[in-house]
């Protein structure tokens, strides 16, 4: 929801308001940081659960996106079609033997830097904590709440993020980008090898995951330009990944508990 509403709102400061890229990037990354921040306050400071929390928000995020969305339809704005805007997400080096899309340099710089936060900073290492053992880690004098704010306030930011590079590889920007992701993203970290319960889970294994899930994808995209196969047939591939994913999780976390039995 976050990364439509920013598809939207991408488009209003850059069509309407005439922001710059940079400003259009800073102020959409600055605002998906403030509802990553509604939904941590929510969830640390109330105290609801955090699942209800983020199916709440989105739902009012959702419902923000279509309504600007309405305003933006009746000026008219139309697509985009400014090149200092699209090359955002459209440009490759080198320019000419277009061999390196830029959003795989975005992919590389995030990764790196995701890489680094979680591995060898201590902060990243709270974070681990955290997911782990939320008493434990009170215990070892973290600030858990505090910890579960700032992964919610990134999480926002890189969700605009992304909503920015969609918008300009698509050249507009919809309400209801990104609505269908949730499913995919879901799959992605589960067969990353990221534990549902946290604390566990490398970076490297969520990025093999989501370069698996995108090969599928265009596989499945390919089979549909050349034979009569329908596009819903994408939905149920996910599903059984994603059913597959939990599966082989459910059978290692057994095996896993087994063993640490044998052990003992």
């Amino acid at each position: 929801s976050i990364l439509g509403f920013t598809a939207i709102l991408a488009v209003f400061f850059f069509k309407v308001m005439h922001f710059p890229l940079w400003l259009n990037l800073i102020s959409c990354v600055f605002v998906g940081g403030l509802f990553g921040a509604l939904n941590g306050v929510i969830v640390t400071k109330i105290g609801i659960n955090s699942i209800i929390t983020t199916l709440g928000t989105m739902a009012i995020i959702r419902g923000l996106a279509f309504w600007i969305a309405t305003d933006v339809d009746a000026m008219q704005i139309g697509r985009i079609t400014d090149p200092s805007f699209l090359n955002f997400a459209r440009y490759y080096f080198p320019e000419e033997s277009r061999l390196i899309p830029i959003t795989l340099v975005y992919i590389a710089i995030l990764y790196g830097a995701s890489f680094l936060f979680l591995n060898h900073t201590s902060f990243g290492r709270k974070i681990y904590a955290v997911g782990a053992n939320e008493a434990t880690a009170r215990l070892a004098g973290i600030n858990v709440k505090r910890v579960k704010l700032v992964c919610y306030i990134i999480a926002g930011m890189l969700s605009a993020f992304g909503g920015l590079i969609l918008v300009a590889q698509l050249g507009l920007g919809e309400a209801q980008t990104g609505q269908n992701m949730i499913l995919e993203v879901v799959t992605a970290v589960v067969l990353g090898g990221v534990l549902l319960t946290g604390g566990k889970g490398r970076l490297t294994g969520v990025l093999v995951a989501v370069l698996i899930l995108g090969v599928i994808r265009n596989g499945m995209v390919h089979l549909e330009q050349v034979t009569d196969i329908s596009f819903y047939w994408r939905d149920v591939a996910k599903g059984v990944i994603l059913l597959l994913a939990i599966g082989l999780y459910s059978v290692r976390k057994s095996f896993n508990a087994k063993r640490l039995r044998t052990r003992q």
